[in-house]
């Protein structure tokens, strides 16, 4: 069951093409709310923080309390990929996230009744559990739902609302309290099972389990009413059966070419995404930067509005750009920008902590650093890596590989939000700045060395080019 499109009933007024873009959007936008959900319990610390450690905290913390809090979400994040990637291929990527939106739900509520540190640790640890989920099943859905002319652009609504979520915790968060925060958070949770139970399952995954007509009638409105879905849904079929030949299981990660490539590309570049720094500055910024308002205006709880809204706005450009000038070149570009951006945050604090350079004068510079890092980071990194996680992989491993890349995205955050403090305390705070642009370093290197161009290429095309094959070739033949 999914809904109908209101501009359906006036079908003369818009082309096939464009209301299938329209119906595209829809169901991308129903599932991405799940993805604003992730924002807000990635963007919640920056305005709690202050909070948490106030003499009148609700829930007395220290500086080590919420370093195990912020981390534990990463924590918990390992936990869930795994029998999440099982689950979606057994019930589907929309029931998986609409039964498991669960785990969110819980996490605000213990958030809003606790009293105990040990209680926001569970709280978090849930939290972690869903951007498991979201992770490992909404590229996936996103790439199976998108004709090949706007998938690009479709995959960059994930990273687009994942701002959108942090930029309402931080635009809200230091003007309501503790509690109402909560509250508005946990409603999402109610706004996404209402708006996505309406959207339809993808025709790959009902293909898989032998509904013909319900993977043509989802493909019939996503596809916008068009009566030519009977050939795009004969090759949807010929793939599904060429990939599911052999029953998924660990070793298909390893058994072919295709597999193999698919696996490294997204698991490293998931990895180096984290290595970028993107996650400290989320979680860390308000109290990372100097508690010097900017112009004597921006205080530092401004100085984190704005760069969310950086966040959001450049990712949004980035949907404009993603189909046309294509993953890697964009990937390259976002690589260097974010490099370049965090060896000179590094620099600032080195000589802030270890010289005698009086930088008091440019203290806004760690500030214009982290703008510098969100507009690069969210035209590149943080959408492309989305977009070909649900890319590249055949059907018959999607689930376990989705699952095994989400698991080391996990690793990577936890390891960087739990060792962020350390070393800053034991090393110096430029030490993560220039971990971060070494990071960068090797994105560039690895892109250019490694990752496929997969623009405006069909998932069995993206399949032969992984094989070694020329697509142009063999897609005739399917």
């Amino acid at each position: 069951m999914h809904m109908k499109s209101a501009l359906e009933v006036n079908r003369g007024w818009l082309s096939v093409q464009t209301r299938a873009t329209i119906n595209q959007y829809m169901a991308s936008s129903s599932a991405t709310i799940s993805v604003i959900m992730t924002g807000f319990l990635m963007g919640w610390p920056s305005p709690a923080l202050p909070i948490l450690l106030a003499d009148d905290s609700p829930v007395p913390m220290t500086k080590q309390d919420t370093s195990w809090m912020i981390s534990l979400m990463y924590f918990g994040n390992l936990f869930s990929p795994i029998p999440c990637g099982i689950l979606m291929e057994r019930i589907g990527r929309k029931m998986t996230l609409i039964y498991l939106n669960i785990f969110p739900f819980l996490s605000w509520i213990i958030i809003i009744f606790s009293r105990h540190a040990y209680w926001l640790y569970l709280a978090r640890f849930l939290a972690g559990l869903w951007l498991g989920i979201v992770y490992t099943v909404v590229p996936i859905y996103l790439g199976e739902i998108a004709e090949p002319r706007i998938r690009g652009s479709l995959s960059t609504l994930f990273a687009i609302m994942t701002y959108v979520g942090v930029l309402v915790e931080f635009a809200v968060g230091p003007y309501v309290s503790y509690n109402a925060l909560a509250i508005i958070s946990a409603s999402f949770c109610i706004i996404f099972i209402v708006l996505f139970a309406w959207m339809p399952e993808t025709p790959y995954f009902l293909i898989k389990i032998g509904d013909k007509k319900g993977a043509r009638d989802s493909l019939y409105w996503l596809r916008g009413g068009s009566e030519q879905v009977d050939e795009e849904l004969y090759r949807i079929e010929n793939a599904v059966e060429m990939q599911m030949k052999n029953k998924a299981k660990v070793s298909d990660l390893y058994a072919t070419r295709a597999a193999r490539k698919a696996v490294i590309i997204v698991g490293v570049l998931s990895l180096l995404q984290r290595f970028s720094g993107i996650g400290a500055m989320i979680a860390y910024t308000s109290t990372t930067l100097p508690q010097i308002p900017i112009g004597g205006v921006l205080r530092v709880e401004e100085c984190v509005i704005v760069l969310g809204a950086v966040w959001v706005i450049s990712t949004f450009i980035s949907s404009f750009f993603i189909d046309k000038m294509g993953r890697r070149q964009l990937l390259i570009i976002s690589s260097i920008g974010c490099g370049i951006a965090t060896f000179l945050a590094g620099l600032w604090f080195y000589c802030d902590q270890f010289t005698s350079i009086n930088v008091a004068p440019i203290y806004w510079m760690p500030f214009a650093c982290f703008i510098i890092h969100g507009f690069f980071y969210s035209i590149g990194l943080n959408p492309i890596v989305t977009t070909i996680k649900g890319e590249v992989f055949s059907a018959s491993i999607k689930g376990v590989a989705s699952a095994l890349t989400t698991v080391m995205l996990a690793l990577a955050s936890f390891f960087l939000n739990k060792s962020y403090q350390m070393i800053a305390d034991d090393i110096g705070m430029y030490a993560n700045y220039w971990m971060y642009a070494i990071g960068c370093l090797i994105a560039i290197v690895f892109t250019l060395a490694y990752v496929i161009e997969t623009k405006g290429r069909t998932l069995q095309e993206i399949q032969l080019i992984l094989n070694g094959e020329h697509p142009d070739h063999q897609v005739s033949k399917l």
